[in-house]
């Protein structure tokens, strides 16, 4: 008996294969629908052409006042007491307990009618022509007040470092989603093909883990680039040193064929696209990023400016310097994090002199940030934020410490459309709560994203059935529009 039966050549048949070959395509065309928001086929659902594929100029839904953003993380939580919110009352109720007002609250750290009140040992005084008040542990940040929008009334319920770290960069405290640097990539792209959309740059391991600026279900292409300051740049980057160039460019070119051979079959394998995005991009850098980086091109007086010629702004400094050199030349998002080695910002003990220590490492370097992006006429389309996962307590922990505090805390903006030399919300009389123009991570979210162009609400990803957001579905949220000029 003749066999009729078709031979099937692979005989390991995936899912996308089999509904691809099964009832004539039907369905591949429902498994097309249901992936439609990942894939990009909804122009409502997602901004520009960057939903899927290799990193390009995007579009955005609103004119944008800022194109770029660096964002300066003080990893542990500094003390809003001891910097841009001062507290009076601490010193007159010095080693006092709390009011009778605040035991009805669900302290996590200790409880109310036990905490003593611990007064800041720094002095603060008005800065600028805004009058901004900045605390002694600055002596070239008050050079460029005017430029600052202060918020004091930042708040969350994350006590511990983990989830308040998830939280201040994915808008949820549970692992595994996009950071902000990521959602920016994949609304807006990269300015340059030549070097990564988002950079990462750290002092020492976070307490949450490389996942804290990953890029969760966002497709890989939008993953941040870490930039070491010891050793290689960029790790793998660099070719073996008997590989000529001819023959790099003809092995990637072939691998890359056998790639593209590939995805003709599995059109939708995001994985397989960002890798050849990856390859391609990999291969410029290893011309483009070691220019980038190179501080030997900048003058004496810049790199002074910054503070790389003092070895306590040295480190903090270096990377300052190389977030504008990268911003100059078309990277998207720049993550710089203070306070990875040790305690850092963690001042459980001792949080006066580790505050003043962190402080001049600090200072002079951001300073120097901000007069340069200025400078270069760079600062009205940057956005340079400050802020870390939470504040802390006026309360003492041991004798000089303070505690975790997500109730009450500072952040600031500048630049990139930012109304400068201004101050928004309060918190209570003793720097505990945000009583005033109270603002979630949510808000502070939308607003980035608001300047960068990007609706919070229609910046979305098709994940787990439902179209994902930075700001989460689940509440509301706001454009702080009273801090944008």
């Amino acid at each position: 008996m003749q066999n009729h039966m078709h031979k099937i050549g692979n005989p390991y048949l995936n899912r996308r294969s089999l509904l691809a070959r099964a009832g004539m395509g039907i369905g591949a065309l429902a498994f097309l629908d249901l992936n439609r928001g990942c894939l990009g086929s909804d122009d409502t659902l997602s901004p520009g052409p960057l939903s899927h594929g290799p990193l390009s100029h995007g579009e955005t839904h609103h004119p944008a006042k800022a194109k770029a953003v660096i964002s300066l993380f003080m990893h542990g939580g500094p003390s809003q007491v001891d910097t841009f919110d001062p507290k009076p009352m601490l010193q007159q109720h010095a080693g006092k307990t709390l009011p009778a007002s605040f035991a009805n609250l669900n302290l996590e750290f200790t409880k109310a009618s036990e905490a003593r009140l611990l007064p800041s040992q720094r002095s603060f005084r008005r800065c600028g022509e805004s009058g901004i008040e900045m605390s002694d542990l600055f002596e070239h940040l008050p050079s460029v007040a005017d430029e600052l929008a202060v918020i004091r009334s930042c708040y969350h319920t994350e006590f511990n470092h983990a989830p308040a770290l998830y939280l201040s960069h994915t808008g949820s405290s549970q692992m595994g989603r996009p950071s902000l640097g990521s959602w920016t990539t994949y609304g807006l792209g990269s300015e340059t093909q030549e070097l990564p959309g988002y950079v990462v740059m750290r002092d020492g391991p976070l307490k949450g883990g490389p996942v804290t600026y990953s890029n969760g279900f966002l497709p890989a292409v939008h993953s941040a680039t870490e930039l070491r300051s010891v050793g290689a740049p960029i790790l793998y980057l660099d070719p073996p040193e008997k590989l000529l160039e001819s023959d790099q460019r003809r092995i990637l070119d072939f691998s890359q064929s056998l790639n593209r051979r590939f995805q003709q079959s599995y059109s939708h394998d995001n994985a397989l696209e960002a890798r050849i995005a990856a390859n391609e991009l990999a291969y410029r850098m290893q011309s483009t990023a070691p220019e980038a980086v190179d501080l030997s091109r900048e003058t004496e007086q810049t790199k002074s400016l910054y503070g790389l010629d003092r070895e306590e702004t040295r480190s903090f400094g270096t990377q300052c310097l190389n977030a504008r050199r990268l911003i100059e030349r078309g990277v998207r998002f720049v993550q710089l994090y203070h306070g990875g080695g040790g305690d850092g910002w963690d001042t459980h003990g001792e949080n006066d002199a580790k505050h003043v220590r962190n402080g001049k490492q600090i200072d002079k370097p951001i300073a120097g940030l901000i007069s340069d992006l200025k400078a270069r006429g760079m600062l009205d389309s940057t956005l340079v934020i400050w802020g870390g996962e939470f504040g802390r307590t006026p309360t003492s922990e041991g004798s000089a410490g303070r505690d975790h505090n997500p109730y009450g805390y500072s952040v600031w903006m500048a630049g990139g459309g930012i109304r400068g030399g201004t101050l928004y919300g309060a918190t209570d009389e003793f720097g505990f709560r945000a009583v005033e123009d109270r603002v979630q991570v949510r808000d502070l979210h939308a607003t980035i994203l608001h300047l960068l162009g990007l609706d919070h609400a229609r910046l979305t990803y098709y994940f787990q059935g439902l179209q994902q957001r930075l700001t989460q579905i689940d509440g509301d949220c706001r454009v702080l529009r009273e801090l944008i000029g």
